[in-house]
């Protein structure tokens, strides 16, 4: 039986604008659907502005969704977040990512000096 998990880390975008997928725009690395069990975001150094992040998967890589982690602060210190306990009002412990979709990380206002990575677990389905 092959593997049926994996893992992927993506550095992420330090955006000074609100683009949907600014921060991240992740094709589906499987080519098959997969769900994510996990998604961690590294901030290592925070944006030196107040804003927050919605992450999810989306349609489309330019679309915005918070089905993972929804709303959550990267400004004023190093930190690490993730879907599971850091969801926010929509995020989910896990959430399916077909083949043809994107995992999506937009910004709510501007993450200039923002550095960090994110960690995508997932099993195919």
């Amino acid at each position: 039986m092959s593997e049926q998990k994996g893992a992927y880390k993506v550095a992420l975008t330090a955006v000074t604008g609100t683009t949907a997928g600014g921060v991240l725009s992740l094709a589906n690395p499987e080519g098959a659907d997969i769900i994510v069990t996990r998604l961690v975001l590294n901030i290592t150094t925070p944006s030196s502005g107040a804003a927050t992040v919605d992450a999810g998967i989306a349609a489309n890589g330019s679309t915005s969704a918070d089905n993972l982690i929804d709303g959550q602060s990267v400004a004023t210190a190093a930190k690490v977040l993730d879907n599971v306990s850091d969801g926010g009002t929509n995020g989910k412990a896990r959430q399916k990512w077909s083949s043809s979709q994107y995992l999506t990380i937009t910004a709510s206002a501007t993450l200039a000096g923002l550095v960090g990575n994110a960690y995508i677990e997932y099993i195919r389905v």
